[in-house]
């Protein structure tokens, strides 16, 4: 990373450029704060192509919409990102406090762009109050001749003891009906989102208690800003996304729909190897691979991952066989299946710091599962 005038900069000012919430943490030696960047940057387009015409002729049909429901407000804004123009080629200047960082690589193909900041805890001493997750870190981005863009980010400086959870979005805390194409598809793009009961009261009481958030979920990126105002409006604790990005063009039916069982595991693995001594909870639910995952995760991770919770669906393949395979290897202890929210309700954090090196941390956060919890729905 180097420094330099924002006037590097080559944004133009009828680009729009967006800041998603990231991750900072300390080096190994404690000396040097890498706090992550990433956005994206792109331009409204006038006309829409042929192409992306047939594909969105495409989408409703496998959504089977009439075409007043592809007028409404909620679909114009949930699409209009993937109209707009990726803006490749730009280089970006961060503000953080009182200096500008220009980042070494200029905005990819599909508009995101990538960096990581260094900073020493002198330099954050002088600007901002604590190295904590209730206080993100604020970026701002640098327009022409250095002019303000007031595009303004966060991201989450974590100590390196602590708690984490990590949680999937679709069916987990919001209702998407991944198993049936059409319902997702529809709860995509048309549908107002409906968040399950009781998900956000959970989340607030574990953040309350000093929990950090990350949000890991097959979600497309072009969707981030309405999937923000959603967690405002319905009151999810802050935190870093780590979504998932792709073209219209890129068959976005097909894409949408298999890009769901990829690309979560290496994300939720690279968030845990950065942070070591955190302890984390995985919460996750029997629609997609969120087990299989999250059983991999512990069997990799055996001394970080301190509970695995999974909202069960109903569906076929929400079996007792399918979890006994899935957690194989794993302390059963650690795994709870739930329908309903308030069966997690009691897994509160403690309101002091737990011992985090102690391999008791499980049984010294949380009230302790029966052994017996996934026989017991053997005949589910």
């Amino acid at each position: 990373m180097f420094r330099s005038s924002p006037l590097d900069t080559n944004l133009t000012n009828d680009e729009t450029v967006v800041l998603f919430p990231s991750l900072g943490h300390l080096s190994p030696d404690g000396q040097t704060w890498h706090v992550q960047v990433h956005g994206e940057v792109f331009s409204k387009q006038t006309t829409i192509g042929l192409a992306k015409r047939l594909l969105l002729r495409m989408l409703q049909r496998a959504m089977q919409a009439p075409d007043d429901e592809f007028g409404t407000p909620i679909f114009q804004q949930r699409i209009a990102r993937w109209l707009a123009s990726d803006e490749r080629g730009k280089r970006i200047a961060i503000k953080v406090g009182p200096s500008v960082h220009v980042l070494p690589k200029k905005s990819r193909r599909n508009g995101h762009f990538f960096g990581t900041l260094r900073l020493t805890p002198e330099d954050l001493a002088s600007f901002h109050a604590t190295s904590s997750s209730q206080q993100p870190l604020q970026l701002e981005v640098c327009g022409p001749n250095g002019e303000p863009l007031l595009v303004q980010g966060q991201a989450y400086l974590l100590g390196q003891q602590g708690v984490s959870v990590i949680s999937d979005i679709d069916d987990t805390i919001k209702h998407s009906h991944v198993s049936c194409k059409r319902t997702l598809l529809r709860n995509t793009f048309l549908n107002r989102y409906e968040s399950v009961p009781g998900m956000a009261e959970v989340y607030r009481q574990w953040a309350d208690a000093g929990a950090a958030f990350h949000y890991v979920s097959s979600c497309p990126w072009q969707l981030y800003r309405e999937i923000a105002d959603y967690f405002t409006e319905a009151r999810f604790p802050a935190g870093s996304f780590h979504l998932r990005s792709f073209r219209l063009r890129d068959h976005l039916i097909r894409r949408l729909l298999l890009m769901r069982r990829s690309g979560k595991k290496k994300i939720i693995f690279r968030i845990l190897n950065t942070f070591p001594q955190r302890k984390f909870i995985l919460v996750g639910d029997s629609g997609e691979h969120d087990p299989e995952i999250y059983g991999a995760a512990a069997r990799r991770f055996p001394d970080q991952v301190a509970r695995i919770l999974i909202r069960r669906l109903g569906t076929a393949s929400d079996s007792a066989e399918r979890y006994e395979k899935a957690f194989r290897g794993v302390r059963s202890d650690i795994v709870q299946l739930f329908r309903d929210p308030a069966e997690i309700a009691q897994l509160a954090l403690p309101a002091d710091q737990p011992d985090i090196s102690s391999p008791n941390f499980a049984a010294q956060t949380f009230r302790p599962v029966e052994r017996h919890l996934v026989v017991e729905h053997r005949s589910a």
